[in-house]
Parts: structure tokens; C-alpha cells; sequence
């Protein structure tokens, strides 16, 4: 087991990323002055894997349920990056992509292509 290191940054909300040393999980330090919700947010990104990404971490990520997200996305702007598929990371220099959001996203224009397309049928 790889020792965990957390950081606290201004954007997102929190992401885990793995490392062959460490892991590192990034959580949005406006959390800190919510600290049910900070905890939550800290135990349910402790539960993603360390192998990488895999179908258990997208359910996971599907099936969270974290009271007080919303609200806290809606006073603070800087964390809508969370809902982006993929995003340029200028502290490390690199691309990252949120495998769950790239899903999301597809399942989302899948539903609105599909209502659109009956939509022109019926009228």
C-alpha cells in the first residue's frame, strides 16, 4: 500500500491521482470550512483505488451521494472544473481526464440527441 498524500488546492472539489510512489488525493481547501462535508468528500476519494481507474471507481463515483455538494459548487465557482471531462493542469504541466466526467458527458448528449431526435418526429 502506497502512502497518501493530500494537498489542498484552490480549484475542483477533490481528485485522486496515482503515482508509482504515492498516491495523491487534491481537495479544494474552501472544504475545510465545512468539515462534515470536507470529511465526506476526503473518505469517499480514500476509496477509489490505487490500481487506476477502473469500472468500480466510475460506479463509485455514479452512486456517491454526498449531502451539501451542490450548494457548495454553487457558492463557489472555481469548482465547477469537477464537472469538465478533461482539463489542462498548469501546476503539473499536463492534461488530465476525469474518466467519470467523460462518461457523464457522453451519457448526457446520448439523452439530449435521443429527446431531440423524437422531439422532430412527433412534430
Amino acid at each position: 500500500m502506497k502512502p497518501i498524500k493530500i494537498e489542498l488546492v484552490d480549484k475542483g472539489i477533490a481528485n485522486r491521482f496515482s503515482y508509482p510512489d504515492y498516491e495523491l488525493i487534491e481537495i479544494n481547501k474552501r472544504l475545510k470550512k465545512h468539515p462534515k462535508l470536507y470529511d465526506a468528500i476526503l473518505k469517499h476519494e480514500m476509496e477509489h483505488k490505487e490500481e487506476g481507474y477502473k469500472l468500480d471507481d466510475f460506479k463509485h463515483d455514479m452512486l456517491s451521494k454526498t449531502p451539501g455538494i451542490w450548494k457548495f459548487m454553487l457558492l463557489n465557482p472555481s469548482t465547477w472544473r469537477q464537472l469538465l471531462p478533461f482539463y489542462y493542469d498548469s501546476k503539473r504541466k499536463t492534461w488530465v481526464y476525469d474518466w467519470s466526467a467523460i462518461v457523464m458527458w457522453w451519457i448526457l448528449l446520448g439523452v439530449a440527441y435521443t429527446t431531440y431526435y423524437f422531439l422532430r418526429l412527433l412534430l
